[in-house]
């Protein structure tokens, strides 16, 4: 055990004791050891400071297996390795757990932990003893939490109020809750209350308390101990409940992760950025009364990245962060913003099936023509993905409009001095009753991929009743002189209709025209021969 430095950060600083386990070195790993003293033969000092040990009792079994929950809570997120050792006359854990009715008869609270080093005692360092009267341990109920809140104490961290002589930091009121900490006394109501029944129409009521270590108590056991980057490093996907409550912080060391919030019918805020809070779930504030949208109840731990989001069947709110996002905003009337980053919003549907309009340069307005998608309005997304194709949001932000008939395609287009679409299209002569498609893939002619334009494959979709599906190809514009150069559009393999007899494959050619040498008020091509493709029905 040795003292460590304060950060300079206040949030840190206002939870740090100021001693921890090993060596002095911020952000370094500690090796810890645990024990259930349960029989007589487990040996305690004789002075400690309220001689605990003189009216102790054990853990049962399964409530020491909530223990070990709760600790294995605090390890997720620190460099930490606990080893559980036999706790008897020769062999203690460093952190040890029991009961005592002196804390129960003469503290008058839940519980009590001794600090690493506390008060320059080494032997009671670790040591956690709790009132008689919390009996029940198990996951979200108040006795978990204390277990939760001691265990800070004893791996190094102090109440976000206490005022020490080598460290004067504390929270504001606002911060100092347990949305921020469960190291406050101060209990957090935006995940409402749990009701619970005890006869004659009485209820026991309770704050909701949080389930894991909150967004401050990571960020400052981390800064003493270094974070667990073995933790959930897979492609997690993580589910909130609709029916109670919750208050927690995730800690996520890597993989492409998820927030699903498919079962939920209530609005959503799903903030996606780290070190942010996400009104999540339900919350009761009333025994008989409604559920109501939990609020600011479930942050993203610092330096975590969640990817994707799954909105609900309510009208949610959806923020992403700088990684390349992937939201499917569901049923409701939705606002998803990408932030930064290339993101991607989903729909069920093919793009024909959806009304989409820009708002202004950067926001779009879609909604279905026939699902209860809602009315999503989204903003900074690069990508709309259908389930018949992706598309740029380039497409419907840029002034040319995708064609819907033959007279509208362009199949001369300028170069231009920024990236644009050029617009190919699928049509039938008459609606059918089923969907119609075709596989599409572009060629490359004089132009090349990469250099003159972005390559770009998929399947392309009519859908029943309908006549036609405009297939995007992004050009590259630059300020290079050069000749006119050409690229194709091959489609093939016809489901739901026919090519001409004989006919494999078809091929469409468009060419993009250099404008460098000319001025980019003078028309060119407009008289030139539209190409399209048909599908027979």
């Amino acid at each position: 055990m040795s003292l460590i430095i304060l950060s300079g950060n206040n949030a840190i600083d206002s939870l740090l004791v100021g001693t921890r386990w090993g060596a002095s070195t911020n952000n370094t790993s500690a090796a810890l050891t645990y024990g259930y003293p349960n029989g007589n033969d487990t040996l305690w000092k004789n002075n400690y400071l309220l001689n605990e040990p003189s009216l102790w009792s054990p853990l049962s079994t399964q409530q020491y297996e909530y223990f070990k929950q709760a600790l294995n809570l605090w390890a997720d997120v620190a460099d930490i390795t606990l080893t559980e050792v036999d706790d008897n006359q020769s062999s203690q854990g460093d952190i040890r757990i029991a009961y005592s009715n002196i804390v129960t008869n003469e503290l008058n609270t839940a519980a009590w932990a001794y600090v690493p080093t506390d008060f320059g005692v080494l032997e009671e360092a670790g040591d956690i003893w709790l009132s008689t009267e919390v009996t029940d341990l198990q996951p979200e109920t108040f006795g978990f939490s204390t277990l939760l809140h001691e265990l800070g104490h004893a791996l190094g961290l102090k109440h976000p109020f206490d005022i020490q002589s080598n460290n004067q930091n504390t929270l504001s009121t606002i911060e100092n809750t347990t949305q921020y900490t469960l190291m406050s006394y101060t209990n957090y109501t935006g995940a409402g209350n749990i009701y619970t029944p005890t006869g004659n129409n009485n209820f026991s009521i309770f704050s909701v308390k949080p389930t894991t270590p909150m967004l401050y108590d990571i960020q400052a056991l981390q800064y003493i101990y270094g974070a667990n980057t073995t933790t959930r490093t897979g492609n997690d996907t993580y589910t909130f409940s609709h029916t109670q409550g919750e208050i927690k912080t995730i800690w996520d060391a890597g993989g492409t992760d998820t927030f699903d919030l498919s079962n939920q019918t209530l609005a959503m805020e799903i903030n996606l950025k780290a070190g942010e809070f996400s009104s999540l779930g339900v919350k009761r504030t009333s025994i008989n009364g409604s559920l109501q949208t939990a609020d600011n109840n479930i942050a993203i731990a610092f330096n975590t990245v969640i990817e994707n989001a799954i909105g609900g069947s309510g009208n949610d709110t959806i923020i992403g962060n700088s990684a390349n996002n992937t939201f499917t905003g569901g049923a409701g009337n939705d606002l998803i913003d990408g932030n930064l980053g290339q993101d991607t919003a989903i729909y069920t549907g093919n793009l024909a099936n959806y009304r989409i309009a820009a708002l202004d340069s950067n926001r779009l307005q879609i909604s279905s023509r026939s699902s209860n998608e809602g009315i999503d309005t989204l903003s900074n997304i690069e990508i709309l993905r259908f389930s018949d194709q992706s598309i740029s949001t380039l497409n419907f932000l840029s002034t040319q409009a995708p064609p819907s008939k033959t007279s509208e395609v362009i199949t001369n287009t300028l170069e231009g001095n920024s990236n644009h679409f050029n617009y190919f299209l699928l049509e039938l002569s008459a609606p059918l009753e089923s969907d119609a498609s075709v596989t599409y893939q572009t060629q490359n002619g004089s132009a090349i991929a990469k250099q003159d334009y972005i390559a770009t494959s998929g399947i392309a979709t009519i859908p029943a009743g309908q006549t036609s599906v405009a297939i995007a190809v992004e050009i590259i514009a630059d300020n290079i002189a050069e000749n006119n150069e050409t690229f194709s559009l091959l489609i093939s393999n016809p489901q739901g209709g026919i090519f001409p007899v004989g006919v494999d494959n078809i091929i469409a050619t468009h060419t993009i025209l250099d404008d460098d040498n000319v001025p980019t008020a003078r028309f060119i091509g407009v008289n030139s021969q539209f190409e399209d493709f048909n599908i027979s029905n």
